[in-house]
């Protein structure tokens, strides 16, 4: 019986070498024709987005790339570029790969989905690149796809990026409505959803100065257009008492123009937006905690208002907090004590918000919560935010824990 045995587990060693000899032969049969298919393929591509191609030479961009930049190819007949991308967003379920044509004068010879592995289809979104310079100004995002259509116009972007920096092509001439557009994102960051685009609604203002007036969406802050000695200017103020203001070269011009933005500061009235902030922000608090609004002059995030707290226990300050989750902007109230410590947080509202995806997803909010509490500047980490199957939310979480304590040290450098 010990001898029958014996000889079945030789056998079978002896089949496993076997199989693992003919694996081994197979990939290195297989491997260098995959190889050599898969360059052919992206190979291909590049003839497909520059047709009229004598041949191509890869070039080493100098300096840092990005990490989109997979390739930049020049025809070796003169007519421009090719560059291979690799783009992710929320949804990717694998890189979306392409290929990107640019000729010398600047402009987008053609686009090659090389892989796509969306849900929802991009339709012929890609090809409405093509004709467009660096600045972009005839494309937009895709409706349906918002955050593929983000990456990919990201990618695009890095890519002429690349090419201007090495001298390929030269950089195309914005609109001022582009760069208005540009500076929305730059100077009022925490009013961005988690596609990256600014969510701000057109107000009404009784003031000669300004051209266009907007309020976010998510109560951050506000925007202006504004005009002194026949210049526009952009102007952001937040409601946490920040203002910055930038002309459209994008150069910080807010020593200079102080009077444009004292102007800007008094057409921003907060004051609803805080005794709101206040009511959410007391409910996180014992019964007769004292709650009083203050500002920190460099903040543009998305903390909302910023309270100093009498009776709270250990609660120092309170900021109430409101980034975008999945389709729509979360209240948070952080509590923070004298030492920039969370000892509490509050969710006000829905935290994983209602949705297709997640109408039967559950979370343990008070264990969550006590994985944040104690955390400080200096201890804090990305994955205490974390909510499997929930990245925007859990980012949002993360992106408002980070201005939290950035409010808190600037408010501490203040006094």
């Amino acid at each position: 019986m010990k001898r029958e045995a014996t000889k079945s587990i030789v056998v079978l060693t002896g089949i496993c070498l076997i199989v693992a000899v003919l694996l081994a032969a197979v990939n290195h049969v297989t491997a260098p024709i995959i190889e050599a298919s898969a360059a052919s393929g992206a190979q291909a591509s590049l003839y497909v987005v520059l047709p009229n191609a004598a041949g191509f030479e890869e070039e080493t961009p100098e300096g840092e790339v990005p990490q989109t930049v997979t390739g930049v190819f020049r025809d070796t007949g003169g007519s421009g570029y090719a560059v291979t991308l690799s783009a992710t967003s929320s949804y990717s379920a694998t890189p979306m790969t392409f290929t990107l044509g640019v000729g010398t004068d600047g402009k987008i010879t053609g686009v090659e989905m090389t892989n796509y592995a969306e849900s929802k289809d991009f339709g012929d979104y890609p090809s409405t690149y093509v004709g467009q310079d660096s600045a972009l100004g005839g494309v937009d995002v895709y409706a349906g796809v918002t955050y593929s259509s983000q990456a990919f116009r990201g990618a695009v972007e890095d890519a002429f990026a690349v090419l201007v920096e090495m001298g390929g092509v030269a950089q195309g001439n914005k609109t001022d409505e582009q760069i208005i557009d540009e500076l929305k994102i730059q100077l009022l960051p925490g009013a961005r959803n988690r596609a990256g685009a600014p969510k701000l609604k057109e107000i009404t203002v009784s003031d000669p100065s300004v051209q266009q007036a907007f309020a976010a969406e998510n109560d951050v802050g506000y925007f202006y257009v504004m005009e002194a000695d026949g210049e526009t200017f952009a102007v952001a103020v937040s409601t946490t008492g920040g203002a910055v203001c930038m002309d459209l070269t994008g150069t910080d011009v807010t020593a200079q123009q102080e009077a444009l933005v004292q102007r800007a500061l008094e057409l921003s009235d907060a004051s609803a937006i805080h005794e709101k902030n206040q009511t959410a922000a007391s409910r996180a608090l014992p019964d007769g905690a004292q709650l009083t609004p203050i500002s920190v002059s460099d903040q543009f995030g998305t903390v909302a208002s910023i309270f100093t707290v009498s009776g709270g226990g250990d609660a120092a300050y309170a900021m109430v907090c409101s980034p975008y989750g999945y389709r729509s902007p979360m209240k948070l109230v952080f509590l923070l004590d004298n030492m920039g410590a969370i000892s509490g947080l509050r969710v006000s509202g829905e935290l994983i918000q209602d949705s297709d995806y997640y109408s039967n997803y559950t979370l343990d909010e008070s264990a969550y919560i006590a994985g944040i509490i104690g955390l400080t500047g200096e201890t804090a980490d990305e994955d205490a935010t974390l909510i499997s199957g929930a990245t925007m939310t859990a980012d949002g979480v993360w992106t408002a824990m980070q201005d939290v304590f950035a409010a808190f040290k600037s408010l501490t450098t203040e006094t």
